[in-house]
C-alpha cells in the first residue's frame, strides 16, 4: 500500500459506514444503490477472506486489533489475490467498509 493509499484509506475511515457504502455507487451508477452493488460483490470478497483464508480462525491475531490495521490487511489481501468482481471498485474503499463493518458479522463468525 502506497502513501496516498494509507491516506485515502485514514480518511475513509474517518467518514461513517453509510458515507462510504453510498461512495460504492460512484462504481456501477446503473445500479441501484449501495446495497445492490454489495451483493454484487461480496460473495468473490466473502469466498476469499472467510473461506478461503479462515477468517473465523484468524480473527484472533493481533495484528488485527483495530480498524486501520485490519483494513491494511484486508487491502493487502484484496489487491494480491485474483478478484472476479463484478465492476471495478476502489479497493480501498472496500478495505475501509469491510473493516467499518465487522469481519466476525460479515463472515458470520460464531
Amino acid at each position: 500500500m502506497n502513501d496516498p493509499q494509507r491516506r485515502q484509506l485514514e480518511a475513509y475511515l474517518q467518514r461513517p459506514l453509510p458515507e462510504l457504502e453510498e461512495e460504492l455507487i460512484l462504481y456501477a451508477p446503473a445500479v441501484r444503490g449501495p446495497a445492490e452493488i454489495w451483493g454484487k460483490i461480496a460473495n468473490p470478497i466473502h469466498a476469499l477472506i472467510c473461506d478461503e483464508l479462515r477468517w473465523c480462525d484468524v480473527r484472533q491475531d493481533a495484528r488485527f486489533e483495530n480498524d486501520y490495521d485490519l483494513a491494511i490487511a484486508l487491502f493487502t489481501i484484496l489487491s494480491t489475490r485474483a478478484l472476479h468482481l463484478a465492476f471495478d471498485v476502489d479497493l480501498v474503499l472496500i478495505s475501509a467498509i469491510l473493516a467499518k463493518r465487522g469481519m466476525d458479522a460479515f463472515c458470520g463468525c460464531i
